[in-house]
């Protein structure tokens, strides 16, 4: 079968601008795109030895070259494993060996974080020259894409590294296609569409919910390398974006900028937020302005599954929405019963926009799935008019700007330290990121030292955790509060802790 997309897409509006990347100050139409790809294809074949069912990784932030190296990777039919550039070098060591990765490029300023990778794996740095001869339209010459199955992995994008064996979620041509064609379907996307693509693209959010959707019907997509609150008002103005979709704290941004203007955002028709709804206090604030932010539910093992109509959203802005097409939402008990109409559950989910399941993990696999649906392990409910809200993860999730952070992970880190006698780790709100890490901490009192507790384990997290999974807050507490059953209280910590930060943190809104 032919499942490349981009040359089709070439053919049908070969002179629209595609891609524009104001940094490298150059922008590509789809012809380019396509021909590019080709191109690169041709080099990973005939120079690199890549073949079918290969694991190619880019290690780069927003930029051409990942776009580049999804669709060669898709003509020649090997696997894209975009590398999450946040992660500390024994994180990105993990996942480089888990994947089997044996053929990765790097950005410039990216190289230092390679460090626990076998440097025979890394090949140049998509910012030289090398890599600039090697897609230079000058030299093109046709390639003649693989026919591929529609269950063909298609890309691997993982969840974590940092303890135990990272997690590889498959996402096949089947799912990652059906995913564009649901939204596209259900947010009646546009040729005429434009995106500022800020969020990260090794994140589902920021490559599969918005980069290819736009691509794939034929919009235009302005590459934002590094999200900049400094300079996202002056893009806005500038690029004049039909849809943003973002993270809570880049909304936050946009507002809290002393230049913003209400007028900047007037042209856009839709705002989304993903990974988590923003804060109130800004959803207000652009209510006022006449701007709903819509909100978006999806998990990186099923990228988009839900999304907040505008009628529904004035009135329920914390809602996630209703289902999108072609996608069956279902509210369980522990004994995976469906539960009535506001009642609480955990929510399971169905689509072929859906992994099929995670990489090397047949265990994980079986617990993952049942009767065909997936487990997200989000636990919320469903209103009479068909809305899902969720209440609590069952997994204990912290999502901050964005990211996702396990607790345990940061746990077991924490509990290394001879400062720590026990750790809890948890989410807190927090007015910038939506929520925050946190830990509550009953200290070693003989090997503190001295009162600088935080100062020597934020270095310590810091030498071992990515930024975004250090906590930011640490509550000093002299016994862990217990439930019934002798567990910790995540629920009265959690109390203590946003009462603990209301009382540390200002509120920048309010200022």
């Amino acid at each position: 079968m032919n499942l490349d997309w981009i040359k089709t897409r070439a053919i049908a509006t070969p002179d629209k601008v595609a891609v524009i990347d104001p940094i490298k100050q150059t922008e590509f139409t789809y012809k380019q795109l396509n021909q590019r790809a080709e191109m690169l294809a041709r080099h990973l074949v005939e120079n690199e030895g890549i073949k079918r069912g290969d694991r190619i990784g880019t290690f780069v932030p927003n930029d051409i070259a990942i776009i580049d190296f999804l669709l060669a990777s898709i003509k020649i039919g090997a696997v894209f494993v975009p590398l999450n550039w946040r992660l500390k070098p024994i994180e990105i060591g993990k996942v480089v060996k888990d994947a089997g990765l044996e053929y990765i490029v790097y950005a410039t300023n990216h190289l230092e974080r390679l460090t626990e990778v076998p440097q025979e794996f890394i090949k140049y740095n998509v910012d030289g020259p090398e890599y600039n001869e090697i897609v230079n339209l000058e030299n093109y010459t046709p390639f003649e894409s693989v026919n591929l199955d529609l269950q063909d992995i298609a890309m691997l994008i993982y969840t974590s590294g940092s303890t135990g064996r990272p997690k590889g979620v498959i996402h096949t041509h089947e799912s990652y296609l059906n995913n564009s064609f649901n939204q596209n379907l259900s947010w009646g996307m546009r040729e005429d569409w434009k995106t500022i693509a800020s969020a990260p693209m090794f994140h589902i959010l920021g490559f599969i919910d918005i980069v290819i959707p736009m691509l794939m019907v034929g919009g235009t997509v302005i590459l934002e390398r590094y999200f900049n609150h400094e300079t996202i008002n002056d893009w806005i103005v500038k690029y004049e974006p039909t849809v943003l979709v973002l993270i809570p704290t880049m909304f936050y941004a946009i507002i809290a900028h002393p230049e913003f203007k209400p007028e900047n955002i007037m042209n856009i028709e839709l705002l989304v937020s993903g990974g988590s709804p923003p804060l109130p206090a800004v959803q207000k604030v652009f209510q006022q302005m006449g701007k709903i932010i819509i909100n978006a539910y999806g998990l990186t093992e099923a990228p988009l599954l839900t999304f907040n109509k505008y009628e529904y959203a004035v009135n329920n802005p914390q809602s996630i929405g209703q289902p999108l097409m072609f996608v069956d939402v279902k509210i369980v008990n522990e004994d995976l019963e469906e539960v009535p109409v506001g009642d609480i559950g955990e929510i399971i989910v169905k689509g072929k926009n859906i992994t099929p399941g995670y990489w090397n993990l047949p265990e994980e696999n079986e617990k993952a799935f049942h009767n065909g649906f997936f487990r997200t392990g989000d636990m919320g409910f469903i209103n009479e008019f068909g809305e899902i809200t969720i209440v609590n993860r069952l997994k204990e999730l912290i999502i901050t700007g964005g990211e996702n952070v396990l607790p345990s992970e940061v746990e077991a880190i924490l509990s290394q330290h001879p400062l720590i006698r026990s750790a809890i780790v948890l989410g807190y709100e927090h007015p910038k990121f939506g929520e925050s890490v946190s830990a509550a901490i009953m200290l070693n009192k003989e090997a503190l030292g001295s009162d600088n507790y935080r100062e020597v384990l934020d270095e310590y997290c810091l030498k071992n955790l990515a930024g975004y999974k250090v906590p930011k807050l640490y509550l000093e507490i002299d016994e862990i509060p217990l439930n019934s059953v002798g567990k910790p209280d995540r629920l009265e910590l959690e109390k203590m802790m946003n009462d603990y930060a209301k009382s540390t943190i200002i509120n920048e809104l309010s200022n």
